[in-house]
């Protein structure tokens, strides 16, 4: 039953980020079945279901957002916004040597994935291997299948970016990003990791690149020396990406040319939004509406992108404050003080271009993360992890 339950998280992990097998599929139906499926193999399995102060503290903030939902957006999304939660109060239940395992378990099987998308996308790179046919998804153009690789058909003039199964490569930087966080980059105890840095690097997501780098140099940097030392090799990194072929390479373009200053973008890079959310967004600064959203006076067909605004514009700050509760408020005692902080940057500073806090390629690393993670000394006391 065990195994059962790590698939099943495993399943919706995929589902959520959009691997693309898994779009056939209603995302309502495969979240009615996880949460089914969960419940029912948590009955099985050696777990002790108590409701504690956490348990009641972060039913509280679910039930927040579910509220809000049902007034932002009706009671279809109060359901989903519930259904997507939930699990989290599954995961917090499971015994430290269980979130162990599934976080071993998790990280094992994307890294398998992936890396078989990476030997496929490797040999496209100089060839052109017959393919599966075509994976058509509405919002994009279409990919070559290989299975374990979808190759967008989308010229976009550059070195082709590594997305593996997902339909998008930020997706899968993300993931990967997250999933490294929470094994604490302990690349010598978990050789997985690997893989998904590699998939990161080729991804060539702007996204990835920071929030990985933010993550790594906030753990790891406690003395000056460490961070002049990091300081100086970026920079020979960056000046030799520059002058490499004149700065024709693919991470010039794909990465360092996005962080220069543009007059309309501020940073190139920054591109998260149409021109529409920007009129739309202005237009809720104007009207003081950006407190509770201004969907439902807006035709929201001509709002697009992924960052924050599109999250206020549903939403509002309110919103985003129910968000940030549900975060803190899933935090267990005698947690890891730095650790948790640092997740919680990472994330925030995810949230600003790709606002998705209900996916669980955040909420799956993030939990496991900052309950595996918590002080040693302290954490022999808990009564619910011994």
């Amino acid at each position: 039953m065990w195994t059962f339950f790590k698939i099943i998280n495993f399943v919706w992990l995929l589902s959520s980020t959009y691997a693309w097998f898994t779009t056939s599929v209603p995302l309502m139906m495969v979240l009615l079945l996880v949460n089914a499926g969960m419940i029912f193999s948590l009955s099985y399995l050696p777990v002790e279901i108590k409701f504690d102060k956490l348990i009641g503290r972060v039913l509280l903030a679910i039930l927040g957002l579910v509220v809000w939902a049902i007034w932002c957006d009706g009671y279809v999304m109060g359901i989903y916004t519930l259904m997507s939660y939930l699990p989290v109060v599954v995961l917090i239940m499971l015994p430290l040597h269980l979130k162990k395992d599934l976080l071993q378990f998790v990280t094992k099987w994307i890294s398998i994935l992936l890396g078989l998308g990476l030997i496929v996308y490797a040999v496209t790179l100089f060839a052109t291997p017959p393919s599966f046919g075509r994976f058509v998804y509405s919002e994009y153009e279409p990919y070559d299948n290989y299975l374990f690789y979808i190759k967008t058909t989308f010229d976009h003039g550059t070195f082709v970016r590594f997305n593996g199964v997902f339909l998008e490569p930020g997706h899968q930087a993300l993931l990967c990003t997250f999933l490294i966080i929470a094994n604490k980059f302990n690349f010598r105890k978990n050789p997985y990791l690997y893989i998904l840095l590699v998939s990161v690097l080729f991804s060539f997501s702007l996204a990835g690149y920071l929030l990985l780098f933010m993550g790594w140099a906030l753990y790891w940097i406690k003395n000056i020396q460490r961070a002049l030392l990091i300081g100086a090799v970026l920079t020979g990194l960056v000046v030799f990406a520059v002058n490499w072929d004149l700065g024709d390479n693919a991470v010039n373009e794909l990465i360092i040319s996005r962080l220069e200053y543009d007059k309309d973008k501020g940073i190139k890079g920054n591109n998260r939004f149409f021109h529409n959310t920007d009129y739309v967004y202005q237009k809720a600064q104007k009207s003081g509406r950006t407190m509770t959203g201004i969907k439902d006076s807006v035709n929201m067909e001509l709002v697009g992108g992924a960052g924050f605004k599109i999250y206020v514009i549903k939403y509002g700050w309110v919103g985003v404050a129910f968000a940030l509760l549900f975060y803190l408020s899933v935090i267990p005692p005698q947690c890891n003080v730095r650790y948790t902080s640092i997740f919680l940057i990472v994330l925030a500073l995810c949230f600003i271009q790709r606002s998705y806090p209900g996916w669980y390629s955040w909420l799956l690393p993030y939990v496991l993360g900052i309950y595996i993670n918590r002080n040693p000394e302290k954490l022999r006391l808990l009564a619910d992890d011994r």
